[in-house]
């Protein structure tokens, strides 16, 4: 008796499929879920300044890094080029390069010793002195950052290097409120960096 279920009408015969849905078939099949590969988790990550301002104070990588909750990459992953209209309203098109500069948002939570705020306002300092207007050299004032992905056992898989980034922006709360119960432990600061390179490192 020929098989009539759903699996039956899409199944295979001879290792070759016969019906027309094959991609329902490669999911609900025996090979479903790609040898139990695991997707990447969005948690799992590591940021660290490579090489921090060196005129500015720091914190150190472990306060750093247990303050850091959030990092929100801004990269233009467009690729540039330009366009040519020839006769008869044709257009050929020529792809040429993309834009390798960005930003980084990374977000805190800060305890009583303020260090991450003082590292923030530190770095704002060093780059415009609110009294002298005096302003370090970008040699000193320039770091070097690296976010990195990790696959569920743990295992680098890929690598973003920053190159030359330099505060932006900072953000902490300097008000006054009648309420209890509030707090200031919320720190955003961003970034921009002038080149990035990718790097995967399980392929």
């Amino acid at each position: 008796m020929a098989d009539s279920s759903v699996a039956g009408l899409v199944g295979t015969a001879g290792g070759v499929m016969n019906g027309y849905l094959k991609y329902t078939d490669l999911i609900v099949g025996e090979n479903n879920g790609e040898s139990n590969k695991e997707f990447l988790r969005g948690d799992l990550w590591e940021f660290e300044f490579t090489s921090a301002p060196r005129i500015v104070y720091f914190p150190g990588s472990a306060i750093f890094n247990k303050r850091l909750t959030q990092v929100n990459i801004g990269i233009d992953n467009s690729v540039n080029g330009f366009e040519k209209r020839l006769r008869g309203n044709f257009s050929v098109y020529q792809q040429t390069g993309q834009q390798t500069a960005g930003t980084l948002a990374l977000n805190f939570v800060d305890r009583e010793d303020q260090a991450i705020t003082y590292f923030l306002d530190d770095w704002h300092q060093k780059i415009a002195d609110r009294d002298t207007k005096y302003s370090f050299r970008k040699e000193d004032l320039i770091a070097q950052c690296k976010l990195t992905f990790l696959n569920s056992s743990r295992i680098a898989v890929r690598t973003l290097t920053f190159f030359n980034c330099i505060l932006t922006d900072r953000t902490f709360d300097e008000n006054g409120v009648a309420e209890d119960g509030t707090d200031r432990a919320d720190i955003q600061m961003t970034m921009k960096f002038e080149h990035f390179q990718r790097d995967f490192n399980n392929i």
